[in-house]
């Protein structure tokens, strides 16, 4: 029995000295960004790699090489690593919005193909530079390899920005019906926070909507649990701010009209929680919670109007419409429905309802 013990104990020891071999024979990179170097035409690749020392301690560091294409990026950045760099565990791709704005589809082509890659990772524009933003993560005041692939991933999860990663975001660009989205990142000195929603139509990057918009655009999708939304108030006199928590949200279509003339009205059932509400609104009284309710969902209606004749004049349709009324549809007309896209009748039909209205003195 002691020698089968010590037997299974030295392979266990073997097993991590051969794991930790293995890991210190590679470059494991966290973060890659892609820059469009109009002087010279060529496209600028950075990494973001941790540097593993003596104990838990890490410290993110970067490597940049230019080269023709997406395609052969890598390979500039290989010959500048002492390391072979592994890509098995990338967490975010960050595009420059030259790059965004000049055109994806070979960089979509090329993260498509690679089947290193996992489908879950997060891809991400920034309003300025991928390579001067990767380089602020290894400043002293984020010094954290995973922070932007973090940061998108808890604003899904608990803030305003609709779900996307890369396989969303494949889904969408090889689509005939939909068009993709990504998350807008930008920099304040060695700060990065997310902006917004960069919208994409012909494969290229030509717009985005701000947070508050993210919000509308995320309940308008497929509905929500999480998300804020805020709404300047006046009553009687009195002007305030109100700050909405959604606790949850049920989205559902209705198609009418016929199909040469659809019509869609979108039905929105909120329940929300009133976080912040200014002093003079009593909300102990039921009448100003229904008036509340009431102001809100009016707000919530006109809004969402408006994001969405924000979309139709711009051409794009990341909420899908365009697949929501192909699939119920016989002989659909894709480029009939896009032609008239611009001028189609898309309202907004919502109810909210206050089930907490936070603590009352």
């Amino acid at each position: 029995m002691k020698k089968l013990i010590i037997i299974a104990c030295c392979s266990i020891f073997l097993i991590s000295c051969a794991d930790r071999e293995v890991i210190d024979e590679i470059q494991v990179v966290n973060a890659i960004g892609f820059d469009y170097d109009k002087d010279e035409d060529k496209i600028r690749g950075t990494i973001l790699y941790p540097i593993f020392k003596y104990g838990p301690t890490e410290e993110p560091s970067i490597i940049a090489a230019k080269g023709d294409s997406s395609f052969d990026v890598p390979l500039h950045l290989n010959v500048k690593s002492s390391l072979p760099l592994a890509f098995g565990q990338l967490r975010s791709v960050i595009i420059g919005e030259d790059y965004a704005k000049h055109g994806m589809r070979d960089l979509v082509n090329t993260l498509a193909r690679n089947p290193d890659l996992g489908r879950t990772i997060k891809v991400a524009i920034t309003d300025g530079n991928a390579h001067e933003m990767l380089s602020s993560v290894t400043r002293k005041k984020i010094k954290d390899y995973q922070f932007i692939s973090n940061l998108i991933d808890q604003n899904i999860k608990t803030e305003n920005l609709p779900r996307t990663n890369l396989q969303t975001f494949l889904f969408s660009f090889f689509s005939d019906d939909r068009d993709p989205f990504l998350p807008l990142l930008s920099q304040e000195k060695d700060a990065i926070k997310l902006e917004g929603v960069a919208l994409f139509k012909n494969e290229k990057y030509i717009s985005s909507i701000d947070m508050k918009e993210a919000f509308l655009m995320k309940l308008l999708l497929d509905g929500t649990k999480h998300g804020r939304y805020t709404m300047d108030m006046k009553h009687k006199g009195h002007s305030g701010e109100v700050f909405l928590e959604n606790l949850r949200t049920k989205t559902n279509y209705e198609l009418k009209g016929n199909r040469h003339n659809p019509i869609i009205v979108v039905h929105l059932n909120i329940d929300g929680l009133v976080k912040e509400f200014p002093q003079w609104l009593k909300l102990t009284k039921p009448s100003n919670v229904n008036m509340l309710e009431k102001k809100l969902t009016t707000n919530l209606e006109k809004d969402s109007d408006r994001l969405i004749k924000k979309l139709q004049k711009l051409g794009v349709d990341p909420i899908c419409f365009t697949d929501y009324v192909r699939s119920r549809t016989r002989n659909f007309d894709s480029q009939r429905f896009r032609e008239n896209y611009s001028d189609m009748d898309i309202h907004v039909k919502a109810h909210v309802n206050l089930v907490q209205t936070g603590i009352s003195q």
